[in-house]
């Protein structure tokens, strides 16, 4: 019996002229000529050649976060053959290259008729941490690329089971009169919704069998499963995409699933409240004023500014309990988006190192994260004459900051707490070559989080 041996095509990253792994002087002509190459990938006597001349000058998190860009053009320039890169070490994250190949093929189908065929190009040596951050970003995609109508808050609080229940410990699940009575803001919040829509919170605990003392983490996502604005109904234009509110929520999910797949030895907390906010005669108003579960009283701005107001019950049951950082994730602000952008989450925290800390691993990730302030100056913003604060600041200015500040009251001061103020959707499809739902934030957190279990 003849054994077929796997022939491998290679690929090298060529950071300069000077390290090409071809001599040939007909090469040498080409490549000083200046409309070669008009592609940065291309074939060249059996190797493919990808230049990275145009991103060299980058910032360490710019060059990082483009790699993945790189690793996608790859999978989608080879074809149905095997490759395995020559000289990764000719750039130090390589592992972004792995990653945007491993997320080359993705594409949401599951509304098409017929769904295009999948490449069966082979890359070697993509490890299994790889895998797993693949696997982890494609189930955050598919969450918030799904549509309303079958992704309410039922369908989602099923999603998240269906990724964590093989894994975790332990499920609790509350809603109706136990929602409305421990839970009063996110009750109110999605009490306007119809009754197969009504609002949830779900907690899911993980806990590693080994018996050494771990550091406790709470991770909390917003999951808006579709946000009209409630009473302060939103223009058509900007609920097109609110589909995507329950990014926090996705995000989370995924990052769990990243983190206990990958053995990280943490006691993890999942807390997800899960809503749609709908117009109808049940629906919160403003200028209503709810207790919520720290026995704040809060009076309500704007219906519009529902996602700060789920995050904040679910803040101050987290604070409840002893943990060492409170993470939250929530598609929040458009101020956020007209301050950084689209592709450039905002994060807030109140302890300095934890801080420093995250963005070292933004960097090494190339998973942008921009730290803005919780200045303190603002809160005035936030003053109510009838109750004890108001859900949205009285200017248009500082927006994302004021809705910070709003969430910092529901921490306890003492607890490391980041808030992480997301897209959760590429619109402009260049980093993952499609337009989408998208993962953001989770990689660099990963690192935090790992990091913290070892320190």
């Amino acid at each position: 019996m003849t054994i077929k041996k796997e022939i491998k095509k290679s690929v090298w990253l060529i950071t300069d002229k000077n390290n090409l792994p071809i001599k040939s002087t007909e090469y040498r002509k080409l490549i000083n000529d200046k409309s070669f190459p008009n592609n940065f990938i291309c074939e060249f006597e059996g190797k493919i050649l990808v230049f990275l001349n145009f991103i060299k000058d980058f910032t360490k998190t710019e060059f990082n976060h483009n790699l993945i860009w790189v690793g996608t053009k790859l999978y989608k320039f080879c074809n149905d053959e095997t490759y395995e890169i020559a000289n990764p070490e000719a750039v130090n994250a390589s592992h972004n290259i792995y990653l945007g190949w491993s997320l080359g093929h993705y594409n949401f189908e599951n509304f098409k008729s017929k769904a295009k065929k999948e490449k069966k190009n082979k890359l070697l040596n993509i490890k299994k941490d790889q895998i797993i951050d693949a696997e982890c970003i494609k189930i955050v995609r598919d969450l918030i690329n799904s549509p309303a109508n079958v992704m309410g808050p039922n369908e989602l609080n099923i999603s998240a089971k269906k990724a964590l229940s093989k894994y975790v410990n332990k499920i609790i699940v509350i809603e109706g009169k136990n929602l409305k009575k421990n839970f009063p803001l996110i009750y109110s919040v999605g009490r306007g919704a119809e009754n197969d829509r009504r609002p949830i919170f779900s907690e899911f605990i993980w806990k590693p069998k080994t018996k050494k003392t771990k550091k406790n983490i709470t991770l909390i996502g917003k999951g808006v499963c579709f946000d009209t604005g409630g009473l302060n109904l939103k223009l058509g234009s900007g609920m097109n995409l609110m589909k995507k509110d329950m990014g926090g929520a996705a995000n989370c999910i995924g990052l769990s699933r990243m983190l206990i797949k990958q053995k990280i030895e943490i006691n993890l907390r999942l807390l997800l409240p899960i809503v749609e906010n709908s117009l109808s005669s049940k629906a919160f108003r403003p200028s209503d004023i709810i207790k919520s579960r720290s026995g704040i009283f809060v009076e309500i701005g704007d219906t519009d500014a529902e996602g700060r107001l789920i995050l904040a019950d679910a803040l101050s049951y987290a604070s409840e309990t002893k943990t060492d950082l409170i993470i939250d994730m929530a598609t929040l602000t458009g101020a956020s988006r007209v301050a950084l952008g689209t592709d450039v989450p905002s994060f807030f925290s109140n302890k300095k190192e934890i801080s420093r800390k995250l963005i070292e691993f933004s960097e090494i990730t190339g998973d942008p994260l921009w730290e803005l302030p919780l200045w303190k100056n603002y809160e005035g913003q936030l003053e109510s004459h009838h109750a004890d604060i108001k859900n949205i600041g009285n200017s248009s200015f500082g927006g994302a900051i004021t809705a910070a500040l709003f969430l910092q009251k529901f921490v306890t001061s003492d607890i490391p707490w980041i808030h992480i103020d997301l897209m959760a959707w590429n619109l402009n499809s260049k980093i993952s070559s499609y337009y989408g739902g998208e993962a953001m934030g989770i990689r660099a957190l990963f690192k935090l989080i790992e990091f913290l279990s070892k320190n």
